[in-house]
């Protein structure tokens, strides 16, 4: 009698399983599909249609109407090869972006140190090019490649510092105009081509804003774009340019490149700023040494000049107080 009511209960339990991943298989490919019509309206026209007849078939059944019921069930029974047709654009790019994801990304392969020098070298590399006003555009590779768009540029598969970068984006240079692709912690290569966006942004962006999320509406890369007028900071993902601070961008990188949730960004930082504190600390501490020895006035001062070298690389406004 136990093992009949066990099995009565696994068998229970089975259905149960297999109705909920049902469920949940229906819902992911609804949100699949309003993620296609969404933001393009004669295809949300379409997709109203269908659902209005399904609507239509499913009264005709309950209502009993028999000629009603015959049509509906003649569109719905053909209406699959209508919709492969009708949507071939959209299904042949979610297609192309699950033939061309990759589980483990290049990032994913970095060590921790890696990461974060990474995002160090990007973040200084932004702020400079900020500062002159230097127009940039810079894209991070995540989980599907960005082979096809290298093939475009130059390889240079070199690795990324903030001189390097900032250095490609000189006017003078004959890479600057095109995007840098970075691939791992590697410069991938350097003017490559994105297409551009498609949809009506403002007139104040230029042609790096356009191709940074003309990119970022195809692919799941993080984009970064300086604007060469004004020297404003933006990331591009998804499609949509959000103007950043380098307190932000760091934040962000930190986030997707280290994978450090907002709390763990925020101790980083401060115990950044703790290390900072003890090294200011230390050299203050030196120095009044110096100066209870009486030790010469040329020693002091090259101290000094350290002490402000170190605050400058971690607090860059120092320049402007001086």
């Amino acid at each position: 009698m136990s093992t009949y009511n066990l099995s009565s209960l696994w068998d229970k339990f089975l259905t149960f399983s297999t109705t909920v991943i049902d469920i949940v298989v229906i819902w992911m490919i609804i949100l699949a599909a309003l993620r296609i019509v969404r933001g393009k309206s004669s295809t949300m026209q379409i997709f109203k249609g269908i659902i209005f007849v399904i609507i239509v078939d499913v009264l005709a059944k309950v209502m009993n109407l028999k000629t009603l019921q015959f049509l509906t069930n003649m569109f719905i029974n053909w209406g699959f090869l209508a919709v492969i047709i009708i949507f071939q654009p959209e299904i042949r790019t979610i297609l192309e972006r699950l033939g061309k994801s990759s589980f483990f990304s290049r990032m994913s392969s970095l060590s921790g140190n890696e990461k974060e020098k990474l995002v160090d070298n990007i973040v200084t590399a932004v702020r400079l090019l900020s500062a002159d006003q230097t127009g940039a555009l810079i894209s991070i590779e995540k989980s599907h490649p960005l082979d096809d768009f290298i093939a475009t540029g130059t390889r240079l598969n070199s690795d990324v510092t903030a001189e390097l970068l900032t250095s490609i984006f000189v006017t003078s240079t004959p890479l600057h105009d095109g995007a840098v692709i970075i691939q791992g912690d590697k410069i991938a290569c350097a003017s490559a081509y994105f297409p551009p966006t498609t949809a009506d942004i403002p007139s104040r962006y230029g042609s790096r804003h356009r191709a940074a999320i003309g990119i970022s509406e195809i692919t799941d890369a993080i984009t970064i774009v300086v604007s060469e007028e004004t020297g404003n900071v933006s990331i591009a993902e998804g499609g949509k340019l959000t103007a950043v601070n380098e307190q932000q961008l760091r934040k962000y990188l930190t986030h997707i490149i280290i994978g450090q949730t907002e709390e763990m960004v925020k101790i980083t930082m401060t115990k950044r700023s703790l290390k900072q504190m003890y090294m200011n600390f230390k050299q203050r501490w030196m120095i009044h040494q110096l100066l209870m020895k009486r030790q010469s006035l040329k020693q002091v001062r090259l101290l000094q000049k350290k002490l402000f070298q170190l605050n400058k690389m971690v607090h860059p406004q120092i320049v402007n107080m001086h």
